[in-house]
């Protein structure tokens, strides 16, 4: 993962294919939506069973899931030094995650911090740059 601040832009350009990641995840939660609702109404009344109820189960969380990653998450690649509001670091299963919170309240994860060097080093250049850390 590449992290360039542009001075004279006053931007930071995150170089990490999230974008790609995102597509595939919203491609995959579109599918199987749209498969639940096929297998749902394909179904008799005599065959409303269990297998109704975690088609339908399936495509409720296929929406809610959908929802949470176009509202509350981006993957933009550019971003304006005046739309950052924090970097946010979180615990996950015993590892250091860390994010930029954005004004508009969404979330851009930096997902490729793989080393406790590299964890450091963007702490660093945000605290450089005037960026609060939380």
């Amino acid at each position: 993962m590449k992290i360039n601040y542009n001075e004279r832009e006053k931007t930071i350009e995150i170089k990490d294919g999230l974008k790609n990641q995102y597509v595939v995840i919203y491609l995959g939660l579109i599918f199987t939506f749209v498969n639940s609702v096929i297998q749902t109404l394909m179904l008799d009344k005599k065959q409303m069973q269990w297998i109704a109820f975690i088609w339908i189960i399936l495509g409720i969380l296929s929406i809610v899931l959908l929802t949470y990653q176009i509202l509350k998450k981006t993957a933009s690649e550019k971003l304006n030094l005046s739309e950052i509001s924090s970097l946010v670091e979180k615990d996950f299963f015993g590892r250091k995650r860390i994010s930029l919170k954005l004004k508009n309240g969404k979330l851009r994860d930096l997902m490729e911090m793989k080393k406790q060097s590299d964890l450091i080093q963007t702490k660093e250049l945000f605290k450089n740059i005037g960026v609060k850390i939380s």
